[in-house]
């Protein structure tokens, strides 16, 4: 009789323990700003990429990645992130350099894993985001937001 309410008492601090503390629970790469009990993100890179047209794809070969973005997005390589959905400190950044086809980065993508993928101007002012699946050869980028 005595495991049930002791359960409760452990799983209730360590539920307070989550929502305190800065652990892996929240997904969300980027800076946010907290006002009251809202978190605050900025969108600009993602309407910048929508007001420049900007669309992409990730080509998963063995071992690597190919990232084309079209229209061009530039001669300074952007940075592709391998974002978790649950545990933010298994995050990879992966540097990408110049292919004749787009930009090129070594990173083994294929398994069992699904990540949310980012593909990040050099200088913060787009992002292109996208969705890999374990099995996917390709994955389509887009901006998060529309200007329509």
């Amino acid at each position: 009789m005595i495991i049930i309410p002791a359960c409760t008492v452990v799983a209730g601090f360590w539920t307070l323990w989550l929502a305190a503390s800065e652990s892996g629970v929240d997904t969300n790469p980027d800076t946010v700003r907290r006002t009251a009990q809202i978190q605050v993100s900025s969108l600009e890179p993602d309407e910048n990429a929508a007001r420049q047209g900007l669309r992409g794809r990730v080509v998963i070969e063995a071992g690597s990645v190919l990232v084309e973005v079209m229209p061009s997005a530039g001669t300074v390589a952007p940075q592709l992130q391998l974002v978790h959905p649950i545990e933010n400190s298994l995050d990879i950044a992966v540097d990408l350099r110049p292919d004749p086809r787009g930009w090129r980065g070594d990173v083994a993508l294929a398994g069992k894993q699904a990540w949310h993928l980012r593909v990040v101007a050099a200088d913060g002012s787009w992002r292109l985001v996208g969705r890999y699946r374990p099995g996917d050869t390709q994955v389509q980028l887009e901006p998060a937001v529309s200007t329509r």
